[in-house]
């Protein structure tokens, strides 16, 4: 007895023969599809010839599941159609048919690939949207499943996917502007609050600020807007950026400004180890010897060069002063004042950088909570999303980009150690090509924006997958798009972009992919590992609906 859920060839169904076999694609006579209307059968639309239309083609032992991508008259009918037409006659369509899958008909079980092409005379049968949600959701069970979305022209059949099946091996969400693709990161996050997952959300632009239940809004960048502003405002403190993420936020030249900036920094983190050869929170080296101060560099390297060592900002204009001196053998000599005034563009630089109200999340944070001790303790909460609104986060200084990237490389550093192996979950990284394949600064001083690859390409073995949002397909690097085990793939014009997904999708070639300019709003094709076949879905709206809307032209011109 057959385990599939509906007889796959229903008479009633019925929509054509086989007439022509080829490797990949099947012609095939499609006597209903001149007609200029639908039907319907049982309650389900049977669009009988329509392109873009699952079909099943009759086997012994296998049902053969394809989609429609072509249909067209022989030349000597194309008249017939035409309402001017002087002669009766039966029009004959012909379509070209993408085989896709199989389904073993005595298990039920979808077989990848096609065990046995169809031959000449066998039937075709517009396929039941059950038989096709059975397809796409077989192995994943019933329950604990992300729903997703519905199956086109089948607005009450629901396909839903595991977590695993959707995110367990990453996620990319693709789609050009004003295509739904922030809906469905919207949904995506409402199911995993739902399920009692974990997600932390990277919101770049504050358009998931309407969600609601199971989440936790924080702010970095910005400053409450009044007394009665409730926001949760939180720092990244500069005690967690890299040597290299400052020295391309100020941005000192290579031959005399670079050198003096690393030997001031590393003068205050032996300050905060060791005070003691401080004086007044400063490292003086004006007319003293120098191997007394090599000797405590030396003791203390390790803490200095680690991640994370403590040291006071504020003093580091002062301190690059003190680093200006004169060298004598074994003893540092008096002021320098060729090299200070070398030095003084790059002082005067940081000092207005410290002083930026725009940079107080990072190096005025302590009246804020660091943003690692809010994920520590969400982590260990209730709550199933943690929003990070970056909205007021400035682009200056490349300041975004390089705290997002820190945000990154802190996640990465945490999922080594084990914080997510019993407590999986998602990155949400939306407006994702802005922090992938750059690299800011210059040939001098320069850092990469990897830190998100890097979880795509190696944190799924430590329970931190990741979701990558995005409208440019082309600005991520392919090797980081190869490691993709999902793609919601929404419409998309740019013919580089489809070409793009076409090599990173293993699952949909040209065929699927010329589906993607003429996709409507909020449709989008599935397709990766855990789908059988590209699947084109209608995703189910959000509760609540990002703010994505472009400027209200109609309703505010000509007030």
């Amino acid at each position: 007895m057959s385990k599939l859920p509906i007889a796959p060839f229903d008479p009633a169904r019925y929509i054509g023969t086989v007439c022509q076999v080829g490797p990949v694609t099947v012609r095939v006579n499609l006597p209903y599809a001149a007609s200029p209307i639908s039907d319907h059968h049982a309650g389900y639309q049977m669009l009988a010839g329509q392109v873009g239309e699952f079909i099943l083609i009759e086997g012994e032992e296998h049902a053969i599941i394809g989609r429609i991508i072509e249909v067209k008259l022989p030349d000597q009918d194309r008249l017939l159609v035409e309402p001017t037409a002087d002669i009766n006659g039966q029009a004959n369509p012909i379509g070209l048919i993408q085989l896709l899958t199989s389904l073993n008909l005595s298990t039920g079980l979808v077989v990848n690939g096609i065990p046995a092409h169809p031959r000449i005379a066998q039937q075709i049968f517009s396929a039941h949207p059950l038989l096709i949600k059975h397809a796409v959701e077989q192995g994943f069970g019933r329950t604990q499943n992300i729903k997703l979305g519905f199956l086109p022209n089948s607005l009450n059949m629901v396909v839903s996917l595991s977590p695993e099946a959707l995110v367990g091996r990453h996620c990319a969400v693709l789609g050009a502007t004003g295509g739904g693709k922030s809906w469905t990161v919207a949904r995506l996050i409402e199911e995993i609050a739902r399920l009692g997952g974990k997600a932390i959300v990277f919101d770049a632009t504050g358009e998931f600020g309407g969600l609601g239940e199971g989440v936790r809004h924080v702010y970095l960048g910005g400053n409450p807007v009044d007394q009665h502003d409730s926001r949760e405002f939180v720092g990244y403190p500069y005690q967690y950026l890299s040597e290299a993420d400052l020295f391309v936020l100020f941005n000192p030249t290579a031959a005399s400004q670079a050198p003096k900036l690393r030997e001031a920094l590393k003068s205050l983190k032996l300050v905060a180890l060791n005070d003691a050869v401080a004086t007044d929170g400063y490292l003086i080296k004006t007319n003293r010897d120098k191997p007394p101060i090599e000797s405590e560099l030396k003791k203390y390297a390790h803490a200095i060069e680690s991640e994370g060592a403590d040291f006071d900002i504020n003093n580091l204009p002062g301190q690059i002063e003190y680093e200006c001196v004169k060298s004598f053998g074994a003893k540092w000599g008096g002021c320098d004042e060729q090299v200070l005034g070398y030095c003084s563009t790059l002082i005067a630089k940081i000092n207005v950088t410290l002083k930026s109200p725009y940079m107080d999340c990072i190096f005025s944070a302590k009246n804020t909570q660091p943003l690692p001790e809010v994920i520590s303790s969400f982590l260990h909460s209730k709550d199933s999303i943690l929003r990070i609104s970056m909205e007021d986060l400035p682009f200056e200084h490349n300041t975004r980009e390089i705290v997002t990237n820190a945000i990154g490389r802190y996640l990465l550093k945490e999922a080594r150690s084990g914080k997510f192996e019993e407590n999986p979950a998602v990155v949400i990284l939306d407006e994702a090509h802005q922090f992938l394949d750059k690299s800011l600064g210059d040939e001098y001083n320069k850092i990469s924006l990897e830190s998100f690859g890097l979880i795509a390409k190696e944190g799924r073995k430590y329970g931190l997958t990741t979701v990558l949002a995005t409208q440019r397909p082309r600005d991520i690097p392919e090797d980081v798009l190869s490691q993709m085990g999902m793609f919601i793939v929404h419409r998309l014009i740019n013919e580089k972009d489809r070409q793009i997904v076409e090599r990173a999708c293993g699952n949909m070639d040209a065929s699927a992919a010329a589906f993607l300019p003429t996709l409507g709003q909020g449709e989008a094709i599935l397709v990766g590992i855990g789908s059988p076949m590209p699947l084109p879905i209608q995703i189910i709206p959000p509760y609540a609906a990002p703010k994505s809307d472009g400027p209200q032209y109609k309703t505010y011109w000509g007030r």
